[in-house]
């Protein structure tokens, strides 16, 4: 009787509880009226009375109800919709903090906590840091927009090239990091080739009809159980050092005994000019 009752209109229930006030106040004024007085020329006033009471009480009062009710609905639409909001809100700022906004990669404080909670489960992995070469002479010789076009380039050529499994997040400037997670020291190794070779054969126009040729530097160093995390880190950093220093566009493994020095400020400025694509058309 609820469920019906609930689901028919407010001015639906309001007739319905109106209509049986009524009928039940007549019977128990009527009842009432002949146990007292019998039946003399006042019963039916007495019972006309009884039953425009009740109708002249519930109407009112259902059409108030009705009215509360309306604006408690949309209340609780606006409330639905605010939350709805809420979390659209909440889920584009814990993207905004999870997600690099330019590459689309994940963020760093994002990476390295992938990284912390993924490597525990693993038994061989990988961490490998991919530094661009010259990064600073694209944003001076082209433009800083030119060098934010290299870098979202980088990361789709991440995206395409590494495995589903696979974790890469910008970590700085023109710095990502890539955790291989079931993945030996020269299989990292194989894997840092494969992306510096796509990287480097990537077809980069920083403006039309002209090309530049984009490289990177690769440290490489497989991850011993429950190495600490700076200890990883500036392994992974001599090995990208070295590549540095050894001519960079070369992936380097890091290998115990190799020298840790700080890496330079700035690259070494090395002239190179852009190619200018000749045009067959006239």
């Amino acid at each position: 009787m609820n469920t019906r009752m609930s689901s028919l209109s407010p001015v639906r229930q309001t007739a319905i509880i109106s209509a049986i006030a009524a009928l039940l106040s007549v019977a128990f004024t009527g009842t009432v009226y002949l146990l007292f007085f019998g039946m003399d020329e006042r019963f039916w006033s007495a019972i006309n009375m009884s039953f425009l009471i009740p109708w002249a009480i519930t109407i009112p009062l259902g059409l108030y109800m009705s009215k509360q009710r309306f604006k408690l609905v949309q209340l609780t639409n606006r409330l639905k919709e605010t939350q709805i909001k809420l979390r659209q809100a909440n889920k584009a700022l814990e993207q905004r903090v999870n997600i690099d906004g330019m590459t689309g990669l994940l963020s760093r404080d994002s990476f390295f906590s992938q990284l912390d909670a993924l490597r525990a489960d693993s038994e061989a992995s990988v961490l490998m840091i991919v530094d661009v070469d010259h990064f600073k002479k694209i944003n001076d010789n082209f433009g800083h927009l030119v060098g934010d076009k290299a870098l979202v380039l980088l990361g789709d050529i991440f995206r395409k090239t590494l495995r589903k499994n696979d974790v890469v997040g910008r970590i700085g400037g023109e710095e990502f990091g890539i955790f291989l997670p079931d993945t030996s020291a020269s299989e990292g190794q194989i894997i840092g080739e494969i992306i510096r070779h796509e990287i480097e054969n990537t077809i980069f126009e920083p403006h039309h009809k002209m090309r530049h040729v984009i490289t990177v530097s690769i440290g490489v160093t497989d991850i011993a159980p429950h190495q600490d995390r700076a200890a990883l880190m500036g392994n992974a950093d001599t090995a990208l050092f070295t590549a540095k220093r050894c001519g960079r566009n070369q992936v380097v493994l890091f290998e115990p005994g190799m020298s840790a020095k700080p890496r330079p400020v700035h690259d070494r400025v090395q002239d190179f000019k852009p190619i200018l694509v000749q045009s067959n058309f006239r």
